[in-house]
């Protein structure tokens, strides 16, 4: 198997459990407006986000990671990724229909396991090549990450056999796994993934910049988690911690930004790159968010209204800065067929992003300011939702097509 096969085979199947999420999604929306019979809320919703995270972002990045640093082990990863597709189907399957329960947790306890089977793999096969570049750097740190975002699952069976199921240690358990997971894993990987393609193709950067980048991003990331431990109202050295390694990335990517504009140079179609160019926007928004979080006032009021700001950030993060991310990477590089139909996908997913991030931020405003919601608030949030599932099958239609037209061959110029 070329490793080419093998990074669009698992885009594809990644993309799979993206339209799912979406649709999923896009059923909870609807749900706020009329209870769906058969249907339990908290059961799908753990369905959503499950399979979002692992079956979308954490596949389609293995896939990449294999494919830009260790493309001879293409065919002994596919194994290992091929076992981990089966829990995550498991966990689709379950999760539905029973939320956190037998079936459920004993596909996600195994997920586990093949993860920690595709650290051990990958990092053997990246030692072997004897390369300490920096994206490697990028790629050992998100790797740890990964590994250490798994003591949030395996904590919960102690916490909820002592009776604290959905109490204080159950809800920082979860959100340190989140945490972990893709601001810890995820997001270190892409960064990794940006580099070593600029690596790859010898593309000149300052090599300097791109460490204090680096220093400035991951470094910081294991006292960010104070930011997670806000809502309990804790030591003003809490708000600090937090608010000074938010300070140290937001530093990071202004140091780090001719790096990620030679990357953003070197996209020669002119509509990824402006895709691109909001990706850096809902990072660079993020940052923001991160620091005035870290203040005390607006630290009670994402409190206050959490249903709306935390589920805003996380699909900011998510959606805005990791899907959007990988789908432009994926394309430009081959692994998905482009043409105008799937630009069309993206540009309707996108406005539905969009308008579902202003819904909901805007709403949490109101409500913390005046008292008073968005007029049809949950109406206008499925309306805007219903867009980002109908643009992705858009685009998933036209790549599960199995020949490429000699015209679609190669990405489109303008």
């Amino acid at each position: 198997m070329s490793v080419d096969t093998f990074v669009v085979r698992w885009t594809k199947i990644s993309l799979h459990f993206l339209v799912f999420a979406a649709v999923a999604g896009a059923t909870l929306r609807f749900y706020n407006l009329a209870p769906i019979i058969g249907i339990n809320y908290k059961f799908l919703l753990h369905a959503h986000s499950h399979i979002a995270m692992l079956g979308w972002l954490y596949i389609v990045v293995a896939a990449l990671l294999v494919k830009e640093f260790i493309p001879d082990q293409a065919v002994k990863i596919n194994k290992v990724l091929g076992t981990t597709v089966i829990m995550i189907i498991g966990m689709m399957l379950s999760f539905p229909f029973q939320g956190y329960g037998l079936v459920s947790i004993t596909f996600s306890t195994f997920f586990l396991f093949t993860s920690y089977w595709f650290v051990v793999v990958f990092l053997r096969k990246l030692r072997e090549k004897n390369n300490k570049s920096l994206a490697n750097r990028w790629i050992r740190w998100a790797l740890f990450f990964l590994l250490i975002s798994s003591i949030g699952p395996w904590s919960l069976g102690p916490i909820m056999l002592f009776g604290e199921k959905h109490g204080t240690l159950y809800n920082l358990a979860i959100y340190y796994y989140l945490h972990f997971l893709y601001n810890g894993f995820l997001l270190p990987a892409v960064f990794g993934i940006i580099l070593k393609h600029l690596e790859n193709n010898q593309i000149k950067f300052n090599i300097e910049r791109a460490k204090l980048f680096f220093q400035l991003t991951v470094y910081p990331i294991i006292p960010l988690y104070a930011l997670s431990l806000l809502w309990l109202k804790p030591s003003i050295w809490v708000y600090i911690i937090g608010g000074l390694a938010a300070l140290m990335q937001l530093v990071g990517i202004m140091i780090g930004w001719p790096i990620l504009r030679t990357y953003w140079q070197s996209i020669k179609q002119k509509f990824y790159k402006a895709l691109f160019g909001l990706v850096l926007t809902a990072y660079s928004f993020k940052l923001f968010l991160q620091i005035i979080s870290s203040l005390p006032v607006i630290a009670e009021y994402v409190y206050q209204t959490r249903v709306f700001t935390a589920i805003g950030y996380i699909h900011l993060v998510m959606l805005g800065f990791l899907s959007m991310f990988i789908l432009i990477y994926t394309i430009i590089n081959k692994n998905l067929r482009d043409n105008k139909v799937v630009r069309f996908g993206l540009v309707v997913f996108i406005t539905g992003l969009i308008l579902s991030e202003i819904i909901l931020f805007t709403n949490g405003l109101l409500l913390y300011t005046k008292g008073v919601s968005i007029s049809n608030y949950s109406q206008w949030l499925f309306y805007a939702s219903i867009l980002m599932p109908i643009g992705l099958m858009v685009m998933w239609v036209i790549q599960l097509k199995r020949k490429t037209n000699r015209n679609e061959a190669t990405v489109l110029k303008t």
